[in-house]
């Protein structure tokens, strides 16, 4: 394990983290290369480190998003990071924890980079511009761990593109990917990045475990993109189906009216919590 990163100033990172007596933060391991830094966080888990431990990363060699997929984790140009958390207690309301994540750490960024960044149900952080060029800049993946007793841990994993160009990203994804650079013409401070973006972890967690889920749907809802009346397909289980956003419903899952008979009711509102939801055109 190394202490100090090239990339991110990590010693300095603990340091402020620990001036502003973070929860978020008060443990930092450093990795210049990992496999993943949520397989890290959940090796440390089980052996007993405690909430807001951070594993952060300059490379990973096996970074993975939702559903499997792998995240393109180039060396040194983003933000790779891991955050343990044990929201003992909060039984059903876990799924929360997502929502949560996803505005805390939009929210940290906006306020570091200037950049309009949204979130595209569930975890996907993109800019999404008048003449429909979305990029995403961003995903989150929030796996979480049961016991007899209840939730043991959730892992928050955050993959951020912070100063890559667009030859930076596989072919394959130049046309989707972005980055915080590329929208703001400008390299983009790692360090404070980190810092903003742990600290609108901590900021919006705690306002989820001591205020409930309404404010975090609120705000979810105030960054969200595509969320009511706009056409997508949902891929799941259940196959794949045609219908239009209607909106969130009170535990985070996406409300999609079905537009196309196959396999359910025409008209149905349908609670979508697992799948892929992909925008087919705008309404």
């Amino acid at each position: 394990m190394s202490l100090a990163g090239g990339m991110i100033a990590v010693e300095a990172l603990r340091t402020m983290l620990a001036d502003r007596g973070a929860r978020i933060g008060r443990a930092v391991e450093y990795h210049a290369s990992i496999g993943s830094t949520n397989d890290r966080a959940r090796e440390l888990a089980a052996v007993g480190e405690p909430e807001g431990l951070v594993v952060l990363a300059g490379e990973q060699t096996r970074g993975r998003g939702r559903a499997g997929r792998s995240w393109h984790s180039a060396p040194e140009l983003g933000l790779y990071l891991s955050v343990l958390l044990r929201p003992t207690g909060a039984g059903e309301r876990v799924p929360l924890v997502a929502l949560a994540a996803a505005v805390g750490v939009a929210s940290g960024l906006r306020a570091a980079s200037g950049v309009d960044l949204r979130i595209k149900w569930p975890n996907d952080l993109v800019v999404d511009p008048p003449d429909g060029s979305r990029r995403k800049i961003g995903g989150i993946l929030t796996e979480g761990r049961a016991g007899v007793e209840g939730v043991r841990e959730v892992i928050v994993g955050v993959g951020v593109n912070l100063n890559h160009d667009s030859g930076d990203f596989p072919a394959e994804l130049r046309e989707s990917a972005g980055s915080l650079r590329m929208e703001r013409g400008r390299r983009i401070d790692p360090t404070g990045a980190a810092l903003a973006l742990l600290e609108g972890l901590e900021r919006w967690y705690v306002t989820w475990r001591e205020q409930g889920d309404a404010p975090v749907l609120a705000a979810y809802r105030d960054l969200g993109v595509g969320l009511e009346g706009h056409a997508v397909r949902v891929a799941g289980p259940g196959g794949s189906w045609t219908g239009v956003t209607a909106g969130l419903s009170e535990d985070g899952a996406l409300r999609v009216r079905r537009d196309a008979p196959e396999g359910g009711t025409r008209g149905e509102i349908v609670a979508v919590r697992f799948g892929e939801v992909e925008r087919v055109e705008e309404t």
